[in-house]
């Protein structure tokens, strides 16, 4: 009895706490997003990016955050959702990733505006 009672609880608590709740759309973004980083793919940024955002992403900057950010993540990492920020009819989105071959964190912030991508940094 005490184990079945242990095990529920135990459920519960993951599903309160070790859930990903963020929302569906921005996640599917994310998941893009950081794929495309990893495979070096600047057509993704492109296509899923508001109109000042596609102007700001150049090949030059792309290529160089890639450089800087791919290799890490290709490496293996893990990804964990943080929080939804919404402000002037934006939605800011925080993740936080651990990489697999050094401790090291970094906080992804997605920034979405009508669905589109306004920002996309890592800190």
């Amino acid at each position: 009895m005490r184990r079945a009672v242990l095990g529920m609880l135990l459920f519960s608590l993951t599903c309160l706490w070790g859930a990903d709740e963020s929302p569906g759309e921005a996640k599917n973004i994310y998941g893009v997003l950081m794929q495309g980083i990893q495979d070096g793919d600047v057509s993704v940024f492109q296509e899923l990016g508001n109109e000042a955002f596609r102007k700001q992403m150049t090949l030059e900057l792309f290529q160089s955050s890639q450089a800087e950010i791919g290799k890490r993540l290709r490496d293996g990492y893990t990804s964990t959702y943080l929080g939804k920020i919404s402000k002037n009819s934006k939605d800011m989105f925080l993740w936080k990733i651990i990489a697999s071959k050094n401790t090291e964190q970094l906080l992804v912030t997605l920034i979405l505006e009508n669905n589109k991508v306004a920002a996309f940094y890592f800190q």
